[in-house]
């Protein structure tokens, strides 16, 4: 048998009057001699309540109504949770009530609850829940948390494959449906047992390890562009000399440009870690990426190309008119950047320190020896022999 909460309004509960001489109408949930409370923002003074109800007021009946109905609808939210067969404990009333959110909402208007209360999470991932809302109510109109199960999972897979996607896009949006249910779970509206994860993997995607070569940058470089895949080639390009990632590259400004010892540097506290990138940007690579600024009058329009899916866009063109056969995408760039970096001689750890990265198995990890670093260091080793 489901054990239901206990719901009574209860004034001025603390025994506290405020300055004005009013205290607060709440309304107490009792279950299991356990108690919480919610505010009505209902204030009086203390001849205007008896016995449960607003008296002696010019407005009672309307702050009567108003009450009770808000007394129903917390008890409509406890109802939504035992229809599914689960009493709901205080605690996950309480995030129900708090976020307007029940395990029986629309997968919409849930989303939405998470984009609107997650300060944490960047514009990028709250673009990419928007996407899934559109992706998820495309294959399955009206949606709610409690559908997403094992079966809805493997049905969903199935569709996304249907209309096309490839995997690594179909991958991306079962982890941010992941990221959903797990935030699901945090707010107590899904049990932890209830996990439908628990029993579905997620295909890994082996990712594209690719970066560069010299000679492919000079592609790029002498490829007779204009407008805006001339400005995204510049900016590609740039990137490749100093590494950054797209986050970081598109709001870089002046303040970023710091002068020491008479040469100029980036330094920057990075978007997704917090650590920070210092790149000798006047002196890697022979300033070349310095000249490729000074092409440009405003520093901070030239940073500025929009979002990362319409700038892979472009950059696409970019490689096909360039004749560049490799998979086009900004993060290419980092890649390239550190194995140029590796290939020049420079320390692995003082090329951590430009990346930013607070491990070294993670610079490790993009660093891709070339040929031409294999023969050199083959050289070197045999002629001193």
């Amino acid at each position: 048998m489901l054990d239901k909460i206990r719901y009574r309004l209860v004034y001025n509960r603390t025994r506290h009057l405020r300055k004005d001489g009013t205290a607060l109408v709440q309304l107490e949930c009792l279950l299991h001699r356990e108690r919480i409370f919610f505010s009505t923002h209902v204030c009086l003074v203390p001849n205007q309540w008896s016995n449960g109800f607003v008296v002696n007021h010019p407005h009672a009946d309307e702050l009567n109504a108003y009450l009770y109905q808000s007394m129903l609808d917390v008890e409509k939210m406890e109802l939504e949770f035992i229809k599914r067969g689960k009493a709901p404990t205080l605690l996950q009333l309480k995030n129900a009530v708090l976020h307007h959110i029940t395990a029986s909402a629309s997968f919409r208007d849930f989303v939405e609850s998470v984009i609107e209360h997650s300060a944490s999470r960047g514009e990028h991932t709250k673009d990419s829940y928007r996407t899934l809302i559109k992706h998820v109510e495309k294959f399955q109109s009206r949606t709610t948390i409690a559908d997403i199960d094992l079966e809805f999972l493997n049905r969903f897979s199935e569709w996304s494959a249907s209309q096309g996607m490839s995997q690594s896009t179909i991958s991306g949006r079962l982890k941010s449906l992941r990221a959903v249910v797990n935030e699901a779970i945090a707010r107590k509206l899904i049990s932890v047992d209830d996990n439908p994860f628990k029993s579905f993997r997620i295909k890994k995607i082996r990712s594209r390890e690719e970066s560069l070569t010299s000679d492919e940058i000079r592609l790029l470089e002498r490829a007779k562009l204009r407008g805006r895949q001339a400005h995204i080639r510049d900016i590609f390009v740039f990137d490749c000399l100093c590494g950054l990632r797209y986050s970081d590259l598109t709001r870089l400004s002046e303040k970023d440009f710091v002068t020491i010892r008479g040469k100029k540097w980036i330094i920057i506290k990075t978007k997704k870690t917090g650590d920070t990138a210092r790149i000798p940007i006047e002196t890697i690579f022979r300033g070349k990426a310095m000249k490729i600024l000074s092409n440009y009058k405003q520093l901070q329009r030239f940073f500025r190309i929009g979002n990362n899916a319409s700038a892979n866009r472009t950059l696409k063109e970019v490689f096909a008119k360039a004749a560049v056969n490799k998979y086009a995408h900004f993060h290419l760039a980092r890649h390239t950047f550190i194995t140029l970096c590796i290939e020049e001689g420079i320390p692995i750890t003082t090329v951590q320190m430009m990346a930013a990265h607070s491990k070294i198995e993670t610079t490790r990890g993009y660093a891709k020896l070339g040929m031409a670093t294999i023969r050199k260091d083959v050289e070197r080793v045999f002629k001193k022999k």
